[in-house]
């Protein structure tokens, strides 16, 4: 640990690196529409420009993690901000599909690099005593910068797709002078050797159960979604038995057996797949139900930000080990179950106001939960393989958040539109008609949107609005239930480490 002046920034800093993570996909999305359209994206290329940033994301890492504690990691970091400025470079400057896929693959590594080395060199620069305290203000910052920079890539990408996807690339090279002076230099181990086996299975099993489960909104049973899916299965048990017999793995295969580190996990998974889904199917509900604006869309979602901020400094304030941590995430567990319970009274006419209270508990449960769950890698990381566990962090997040992403998709459909046909030949369309316009509601549900189909009969778009936010009632108390389920698991996992710690 650094005991210079400029230290007391290092853990600020990293936390507006880490925010590039959140950031880039959220306005590369933003401006995906426009740039679709000058590129002539369609169909699957469209989609796969959706998704590839995260794809190579979730294939690299790992590695990214273990070349930071083999390299250095605060070269390593420099490495991955240069990379970020190339990938994003070149996808704002692509003349075709081809190199803006090229450029956002680049970024997706680059960002998913920053991301997993600034969590390992918190612990790097913070006093053990105070790791609470850092992982709070880590947190807050990637909030805040996450707020800052959705909201100002919005902005650009109204004007230019082009200028919006120039927004990482200028903050990280705004970045770059910097990190020299505000992160010392942290620790290397050039004898580590990289578990190329096991870093392949994993990436590969992460690229197929992702890809997989993004296709869960086409249906459980359809081979988009099954053959992946279930193919990354069978590759993540490779990976198991890849590693089991493994002298260096990724990381110890022992830490499974340890409940803090699995509660880090099972909570991880939890904590994401309740940000995805009201993330994700409150801007659904009010793009497609209530007709709000992209814009009116991201400052609706500002008291879910902003509460998670609240949770996070709370928690980074009070956290201690042992009986602390079980608290903290106990507390954020049922704050963020009671949050989503009352999304389940939703309606199609409900207020803003009236989601109020919902939002609010929930984003004070994520960030409660949050800080713990950050605690809990750290801790449980070897000093050997410090990067790789807390990359695994990501890893888990990512799969907890694809979940949540796709199977919400598939919920709100089961709650909410399976009479939606029948409801539609009641109102006297024909079958060719009601297959239309279901069908243009589950593209709406993929990222589309109702306005733009004008032609659609307003009393159709009226019975379409209910069974969407019948279905979102619906799937909130299921997720609640979920959720519930998880923390429960965690807790009594939590339990188990602390006894273990004690032995």
């Amino acid at each position: 640990m650094s005991e210079t002046r400029t230290s007391a920034l290092a853990v600020p800093f990293l936390g507006v690196l880490a925010s590039l993570q959140l950031i880039d996909p959220t306005v590369a999305n933003t401006a995906l529409v426009k740039a679709s359209q000058a590129l002539e994206m369609h169909g699957a290329t469209l989609a796969l420009a959706a998704s590839i940033s995260t794809l190579a994301q979730a294939a690299t890492v790992l590695l990214m993690g273990f070349l930071g504690d083999r390299l250095e990691r605060r070269r390593v970091l420099m490495a991955a901000l240069l990379l970020s400025i190339a990938g994003d470079g070149i996808a704002l400057a692509a003349p075709n599909a081809n190199l803006f896929l090229l450029g956002r693959a680049l970024a997706g590594i680059a960002v998913g690099g920053v991301l997993v080395l600034s969590f390992a060199a918190v612990r790097c620069v913070s006093r053990t005593n105070q790791l609470g305290k850092a992982l709070g203000v880590w947190n807050l910052l990637i909030l805040a910068g996450f707020i800052a920079g959705s909201l100002l890539g919005g902005v650009l990408a109204n004007s230019s797709w082009r200028l919006a996807l120039g927004l990482v690339p200028l903050i990280a090279l705004l970045c770059l002078p910097l990190l020299p002076s505000l992160l010392p230099k942290m620790p290397a181990n050039p004898e580590l050797r990289a578990d190329w086996r096991g870093l392949v299975s994993i990436g590969g099993a992460m690229v197929l159960f992702l890809s997989g489960v993004s296709h869960a909104v086409n249906g459980l049973t359809s081979p988009e979604f099954l053959v992946p899916t279930l193919s990354g299965v069978v590759l993540f048990g490779v990976h198991g038995l890849i590693e089991q017999r493994r002298q260096q793995p990724i990381f110890p295969i022992s830490l499974y057996q340890r409940g803090c580190f699995s509660a880090a996990i099972v909570s991880g998974i939890a904590f994401n797949f309740a940000w995805a889904v009201v993330q994700l199917q409150t801007s659904n509900f009010w793009q497609l139900v209530q007709r709000y604006s992209t814009g009116q869309v991201a400052l609706a979602q500002l008291p879910l930000l902003l509460s998670a901020g609240v949770g996070v400094v709370v928690a980074g304030r009070v956290m201690r080990p042992g009986r602390r941590i079980t608290q903290l995430v106990a507390a954020g567990m049922a704050s963020l179950v009671i949050g989503l319970l009352l999304f389940g009274l939703v309606r199609a006419n409900s207020s803003y106001s009236s989601l109020g209270f919902a939002m609010v508990l929930v984003g004070i449960g994520l960030g409660l939960i949050s800080v713990p769950q950050a605690a809990l890698f750290v801790q449980e990381a070897p000093p050997r393989s410090l990067g790789s566990v807390t990359a695994f962090r990501t890893t888990t997040g990512q799969l907890g958040f694809a979940l949540g992403f796709a199977s919400s998709g598939a919920m709100v459909n089961g709650f909410g539109f399976a009479s939606l046909r029948d409801r539609m030949l009641q109102l006297g369309s024909t079958p060719v008609q009601s297959h239309q316009l279901e069908s243009l509601l589950r593209e709406a549900l993929s990222g589309g949107g109702l306005s733009q189909h004008s032609a659609a009969a307003s009393n159709a778009i009226q019975v379409m609005s209910e069974a969407y936010a019948s279905g979102l009632a619906g799937t909130m108390v299921g997720v609640a239930v979920i959720v519930g389920l998880l923390g429960a698991i965690g807790l009594l996992l939590l339990v188990i480490g602390h006894r273990q710690q004690r032995l």
